[in-house]
């Protein structure tokens, strides 16, 4: 037995062959002799190897499960795979990463082969001929970096000390700020977006929570340990959109019975929606709101399909806003 013939085995399986693939021994012994000729070696000496690959799979010693079955003309085919991640989990995972706008053509591409491995080449082909073309918003090739440096922050509990960019007037990301010590609580993908909710002291006790685009923040690098004990309660940011309201109120709205699922999905499954007795077709419940500056966007989002009914400070709100609007647009 050699260790190095197996492993050259167990690699050409893995390439060649998943779930639904297999290949002979005939082919096996083909494809290693044609990649790996110094490992030349009979049939009887590569089913061996393969008889131990399989035993090793059986005792969990392996990550993939190597099997063997009786295939055309009395051949025994094997094959090589991950039980638990096939071409479905593969799809989902690569369709989040093809729509993404911060990763460049060239970083998508780059993450695709890295499932190689776990997909067959014949999979992984399908996947690239599945890539969706959108435009990046920005060649952000440091992104992946930047994350894998923020879980590194959060996993040894160390700040984190960047700069933070904006767009300027010709579409080029500028520094605006300097941050030292931010003392990092989580990472949130929300609304197409990296977030970093993080701890910010610069600011008063009470208000030190801050949400900062990871997208935005450059020469990103590790400062001093946690400056303060970190809650074990979850991290809450924005109802209606990142950044969390200072103020909440009891909301009742007047809703149709189309955006109920929005109802539910936004404000959880305790709502207790009633007929609403004035308008056939709609219903009235009320629930706990942030007063954020994405709530009355959010609103009138939904169009003629919503209203605020109470209280009527929130009703004003909503009024002034949309007279601002007016007047942008009246003639």
């Amino acid at each position: 037995m050699s260790a190095e013939r197996l492993i050259h085995i167990l690699a050409i399986l893995q390439q060649g062959t998943n779930a639904n693939q297999s290949l002979t021994l005939h082919q096996i012994q083909d494809k290693l002799l044609r990649h790996h000729p110094e490992t030349r070696c009979s049939e009887q000496m590569i089913r061996r190897d393969l008889a131990l690959l399989e035993a090793l799979s059986e005792e969990g010693a392996l990550s993939v499960r190597v099997e063997s079955s009786a295939g055309p003309h009395n051949q025994r085919c094997y094959k090589a795979y991950h039980p638990d991640f096939g071409l479905n989990e593969a799809r989902m995972v690569f369709d989040s990463i093809s729509i993404s706008r911060f990763l460049s053509p060239r970083q998508k591409k780059s993450l695709i082969s890295q499932l190689e491995g776990y997909l067959s080449s014949s999979e992984v082909e399908k996947l690239r001929q599945r890539v969706q073309v959108r435009d990046c918003l920005m060649q952000n090739e440091k992104l992946p970096e930047t994350l894998q440096l923020l879980y590194q922050a959060l996993e040894s509990r160390r700040c984190l000390d960047f700069t933070y960019c904006k767009f300027d007037l010709r579409g080029h990301q500028k520094p605006v700020k300097e941050y030292h010590d931010i003392l990092p609580l989580k990472v949130v993908w929300e609304e197409e977006h990296y977030y970093l909710v993080a701890l910010n002291r610069e600011h008063a006790e009470e208000d030190q929570q801050r949400n900062y685009r990871v997208d935005r923040m450059t020469a990103l690098s590790l400062s001093g340990p946690f400056w303060r004990k970190v809650s074990p309660a979850p991290v809450r940011y924005g109802q209606f959109d990142m950044f969390p309201a200072r103020e909440t109120r009891r909301v009742t709205f007047r809703l149709h019975q189309d955006l109920l699922d929005m109802a539910f999905e936004t404000f959880g499954i305790g709502l207790h929606p009633v007929a609403d007795e004035t308008r056939p077709g709609w219903v009235r419940f009320t629930a706990e709101t942030e007063l954020s500056t994405g709530f009355v966007r959010w609103v009138l989002r939904q169009a003629d399909k919503i209203e605020v009914l109470d209280p009527p400070e929130v009703r004003q709100h909503i009024r002034q806003f949309l007279q601002t609007l007016w007047n942008y647009y009246r003639d």
